[in-house]
């Protein structure tokens, strides 16, 4: 959990089989404690800014998702639910459990798109109003996808227009600005005749106000890049895991991470004053010796 070696190497190294010591780290997430029982157990002191992503899993064939909250402040992650797929139900169960169980002090939301009808119906449901700014980066990177690059397309000069009054748009300074310039687009959108443009149009406009909602509430942020980066880091330690076999062993192994993680100490942040620090200590939990994987693991009864 604490380094970038794999499962095999770390066998290899200690001389225990690979199957063996992928038994032995399940053994420790299972008695691992869940998300919930670490928050309540400690207590955090939240900002109220809810970072708020998913992650698609695949495990034996099927497909899951990995929905996970985290506080962007003090970048602790509030809590993770493994989730069957679209199941609206699950997803709904897990904003429940924030607002109703940990009691979130929530003050605003910052959420990709990349669930769509999803986050923003339930979010709207559950956080009614909790005011919810769409990721930037993510719609940026959405529209990088949808709208080619190449010189050779046929509306390349339309292509690049579009790309940056849109850039334009998501990275204005002020709502009057982002509003101008939405305006003069939907004036012009005659202008852009492939069907991807139109689609980019539509997205932009039904989405504008969530796209935007910082410039009314300044304690929002227009992206969501803390949750992103707790993702990438996640992802590089499920690359090294092989995969699962089972949900069990997959929320086993998460329940570990996660621990971990909220333990872990920030050492090359662009902001000082969390250098030195885990998240747990940014959000106001002393945990001066407490080592992570002991406190991680219920009491055991011999």
């Amino acid at each position: 959990m604490e380094d970038n070696t794999t499962l095999r190497s770390v066998s290899s190294s200690i001389g225990i089989s690979h199957q063996g010591l992928l038994n032995w780290a399940m053994e420790y997430g299972k008695n691992c404690k869940s998300p919930l029982e670490v928050s309540l157990e400690l207590n955090p002191t939240w900002s109220g800014l809810l970072g708020v992503d998913g992650k698609e899993l695949k495990i034996k064939g099927k497909d899951f998702t990995l929905l996970i909250a985290q506080d962007i402040l003090t970048f602790d992650p509030v809590f993770f639910s493994l989730v069957n797929g679209e199941n609206i139900e699950d997803s709904r169960r897990f904003f429940i459990i924030i607002r109703e169980v940990l009691k979130y002090p929530i003050k605003g939301i910052v959420s990709d798109l990349g669930r769509g009808r999803v986050f923003i119906s339930l979010i709207d449901e559950i956080f009614p109003e909790v005011p919810h700014q769409a990721c930037v980066i993510h719609f940026s990177r959405y529209i990088d996808m949808t709208i080619p690059k190449s010189k050779k397309s046929v509306y390349y000069k339309e292509n690049r227009i579009l790309r940056d009054t849109v850039n334009n748009i998501l990275f204005a300074q002020s709502f009057n600005d982002a509003e101008e310039i939405f305006q003069r687009l939907l004036s012009a959108r005659d202008y852009f005749k492939a069907p991807y443009h139109k689609k980019v149009i539509k997205s932009l406009e039904k989405h504008f106000n969530l796209l935007t909602a910082h410039f009314h509430s300044p304690f929002l942020i227009r992206d969501n890049n803390v949750t992103e980066n707790l993702i990438k880091q996640l992802n590089k330690k499920l690359k090294q895991s092989g995969g699962f076999k089972s949900i069990e062993n997959a929320y086993s192994f998460l329940k570990l991470w996660f621990v971990y993680y909220r333990f872990k100490v920030f050492t090359n942040s662009n902001e000082p004053y969390r250098n030195g620090k885990a998240p747990l200590e940014l959000a106001m939990v002393n945990i001066n010796g407490l080592d992570w994987l002991d406190f991680s693991q219920h009491a055991r009864h011999n």
